[in-house]
This record gives structure tokens, C-alpha cells and sequence, in this order.
């Protein structure tokens, strides 16, 4: 038989069954009824593009974010508060990983990386510390720190090669200079504040005065609470006369002293200036660290 006269003889058996059509119409008109009220209910609701994306950065495209606040954290040194398009999204910035933030300066395209200080469940929004450079130097920070509030800028990621893991060491030791604080701080913040953390940190930060040392008091008031885990010591270029800490730049002894010598126990992690940071990776080589035992951001 062929397969036109097996549909004729199909259509006829089926109109010949009343039943059968009366349970074919009534199929049909509870599948028409559910997709008007599917669509009513889609069209009820303002949806934007980005609500269907849960998270707020892509790692290749660029995404705008809407500046809503900026804060003076020290004489050179601002915060900057940058709004996802939508307040339940997550930001994606996993622990030590950094964002690059995109504009167009004096005709020119600029890119900058920033590590976000907030931790990896961030939701809505992120925050950047930003160094305020004078002219002719720092031409992407005095760029920021001349937005408004509604202004937008334009950042992807996450980026960089650092991945951390619950207990990876026993101990952390970290060297900071100036805003290289930034992903100490979100590093020590998240393992001091996580139960099933065990890591023992101690921090060496260098600054130029006492009133350059960035979240001196969050990083004192994580210290008095956890008290076995956390060890932090000061270097200043500019000391006043009743410093007690560590004067001039960081060196052998510093290190020596708070984070002892190279062992399979202990992970060190560097950021700062790059000349500070070359620097440190010199002393630390004297002190047995070697590649696999540093990492600088």
C-alpha cells in the first residue's frame, strides 16, 4: 500500500470515530489555552536581556556597570562602588582573580586590571581600589576619579591564573605594597571568615606614611579576632617618630622574621610595584623560595 493511500484510509477511520475527535478538540483547546496563559504571564513581566544571565561579568565581552558610589579611603586612594545591571546578579570573581575595566581616554582605547575586593559571592555589585596618580602619571585613575555618579565604565573577566583551594598550605605569607593590598585583603577576609578554614596568614604590607596603610583598621580588627591566624606587620617609608613596626623598604630580615624560610608548608604571595615586587622576589630566592613556591599577581 502506498503511503498517500494509507493517510486517506487514516483520515477516514478517524472521522468515522466521533469519540476520537471530540477527544482530539479538547486536547487541542487545553494545549491553545496553556500557551495564552504562558504568554500572558511572559508578557506581564519586564524582563531585560540581562536578567536571563545570572552572572554579572563575561571573561571575553565587555559589559557596562553604572558607578553608585566612590569613597576617599586614603589621601590617594579611592574606592569605587560599580553596579551590575541587574541587583541579583552574580559577580563572578573568584578568590585572587582579577577584572579589566575599559575606556576611551583622549581618543584612545585604555585597559586596566583591578582586582575586586568583595567576596566571591558578591552579589549586584563589586568595588575596586584605585590609586589617584598626579599628572602626566596615572591617566586610567585620574580618568575614574574624574566620573560622576550614573557614569558607566566598561569591565570583563574574571582574569589570572591563580587558583585557590580550601587548605591548599598550612600557612599564607604575604608581601603587599600599597594597593597590592587589594587581593591580600579579599584573600584573608574570605579564609579567616570561612569555618572550614585551618590557613595560618602573616601579612607584611608597606606603605610610604601611616596614613597610606589601606583598611589598617579591618585588617587590626581580623587580627584581635582571630588572633592565631592572622599576623600583620607594618613597614613605612615615612615613619612617625613613636613607630614601632618596620622602617624603610622590606627586606631579608623582614621576611626572615615573619615568614621564615622556604618549606612545603608555606605559599607565598606577592603584589605591589613592579620594582617592589622584583625586589622581593630576589630576597625571597635567598631564603630557599623558589618559583613553585611564589606567586605574584
Amino acid at each position: 500500500m502506498k503511503l498517500t493511500e494509507w493517510f486517506k484510509l487514516e483520515s477516514l477511520h478517524i472521522s468515522s470515530s466521533p469519540l476520537l475527535l471530540s477527544v482530539i478538540g479538547i486536547f487541542v483547546l487545553l494545549v491553545t489555552s496553556f500557551v495564552r496563559i504562558l504568554l500572558k504571564l511572559y508578557k506581564g513581566k519586564s524582563f531585560h536581556r540581562d536578567d536571563f544571565n545570572s552572572l554579572a561579568l563575561d571573561p571575553l565581552d565587555f559589559r557596562s556597570f553604572k558607578l553608585i558610589e566612590k569613597a576617599i579611603v586614603t589621601p590617594n586612594v579611592r574606592l569605587f562602588r560599580f553596579a551590575a545591571s541587574h541587583p541579583e546578579q552574580l559577580v563572578n570573581v573568584p578568590l585572587g582573580k582579577h577584572i579589566y575595566a575599559k575606556a576611551w581616554i583622549n581618543g584612545k582605547e585604555v585597559r586596566r586590571p583591578y582586582n575586586p575586593i568583595n567576596k566571591p559571592n558578591q552579589v549586584g555589585y563589586f568595588d575596586i581600589l584605585v590609586k589617584i596618580y598626579p599628572a602626566p602619571y596615572g591617566l586610567f585613575s585620574r580618568y575614574l576619579d574624574s566620573l560622576e555618579i550614573g557614569d558607566c565604565v566598561e569591565f570583563r573577566g574574571p582574569k589570572g591564573k591563580f587558583e585557590y583551594k580550601r587548605n591548599m598550605k598550612k600557612r599564607l605569607g604575604m608581601i603587599a605594597g600599597g594597593t597590592g593590598i587589594t587581593p591580600m585583603f579579599q584573600l584573608i577576609d574570605a579564609i579567616l571568615n570561612d569555618p572550614l578554614e585551618r590557613t595560618q596568614i602573616s601579612l607584611i604590607y608597606a606603605n610610604h606614611t601611616e596614613q597610606d596603610i589601606i583598611f589598617r583598621n579591618k585588617l587590626e580588627s581580623l587580627a584581635s579576632q582571630f588572633p592565631t591566624r592572622l599576623k600583620l606587620y607594618f613597614v613605612l617609608n615615612q615613619p612617625p617618630s613613636s613607630w614601632s613596626q618596620g622602617v624603610g623598604f622590606i627586606n631579608e630580615k623582614h621576611i626572615q622574621h615573619h615568614l621564615g624560610y622556604a618549606s612545603s608548608s608555606i605559599m607565598i604571595l606577592v603584589c605591589g610595584p613592579p620594582a617592589m615586587t622584583k625586589a622581593m622576589m630576589i630576597l625571597l630566592n635567598k631564603l630557599g623560595y623558589k618559583g613553585e613556591d611564589i606567586f605574584k599577581f
